[in-house]
């Protein structure tokens, strides 16, 4: 796993882990802002630049190899986690796992609150993104085309986004249409996003009781909706913050609210 460090020193770390088709400068925004940490960003496996060691990687085997990577930095403390969007589900994996490896409390950023059911406002974009997938990686031809898209990955973006800046708005598109340099398999990406719909923090009740959890939510967010943000908030014993005006990138459009919701609870 590759992964990046910053604000090196006698800090608490943080190590943040970003979500489905993201690396690890998905949080670039987001680092300076949180001076006061160490921070560790890695690329999952089979993200970014890590490479992927089979194309059969489940959740449980990403939170192992998260596990895994935790261990190997032989850290003097143990590290808070943050995990973004499908980040959450593979933190909670790895706090069900090993919670004594990690600092008692943890940071969800638009976390998957719950599988995604026949009556579900996520339903239709979940049923977009499996016919997007698999697409891709059955037609011998076309697939390729279909994955790497410039247009139907900004029709995407458009679809989450709600910043109104231009200049923000083409800094966001540029970063998802530089995401499609790094397909490691299209196969596995269309196993996995089934995956995660079928998954949802809700699953890990028990484990994330044992923590102090902080979910960090955009009001306007259609992928990970509030009322579902608020209901599994409830079952897992959460402090819940709510960001005005933005949806499911609040780690792009909102990183001085973000950064103040997580500086603010681990002080």
């Amino acid at each position: 796993m590759a992964y990046w460090s910053y604000n090196d020193g006698k800090k608490p770390t943080i190590i943040l882990v970003h979500g489905f088709t993201g690396s690890h400068e998905g949080f670039q925004y987001l680092v300076p802002l949180l001076n006061d940490f160490n921070l560790i960003i890695p690329d999952l496996p089979g993200f970014g630049v890590s490479p992927l060691p089979h194309d059969r990687l489940t959740l449980n085997e990403l939170g192992e190899l998260l596990v895994d990577f935790v261990e190997k930095l032989h850290l003097p403390e143990e590290p808070h986690l943050l995990g973004h969007s499908m980040g959450s589900l593979v933190v909670s994996e790895a706090v069900r796992q090993e919670p004594s490896l990690f600092a008692k409390k943890l940071i969800l950023i638009s976390p998957v609150p719950a599988p995604i059911g026949w009556v579900d406002s996520r339903l239709p974009g979940a049923v977009f993104g499996q016919l997007y997938y698999k697409a891709s990686h059955r037609l011998p031809i076309a697939g390729k085309r279909i994955a790497t898209s410039s247009k139907i990955t900004r029709f995407s973006t458009r679809l989450i986004m709600t910043a109104r800046d231009a200049d923000l708005r083409r800094a966001i598109h540029g970063h998802h249409l530089n995401n499609l340099n790094f397909i490691s398999s299209i196969g596995w990406y269309s196993r996995l996003h089934a995956e995660i719909n079928r998954t949802g923090i809700s699953r890990y009740k028990t484990a994330l009781r044992q923590f102090d959890v902080l979910m960090v939510c955009g009001e306007s967010d259609k992928v990970t909706p509030m009322k579902q943000q608020r209901e599994v908030a409830q079952k897992i014993g959460a402090t819940i913050v709510s960001i005005p005006a933005v949806g499911h990138l609040a780690h792009y459009e909102k990183p001085v609210e973000l950064a103040r919701a997580i500086s603010g609870f681990l002080r």
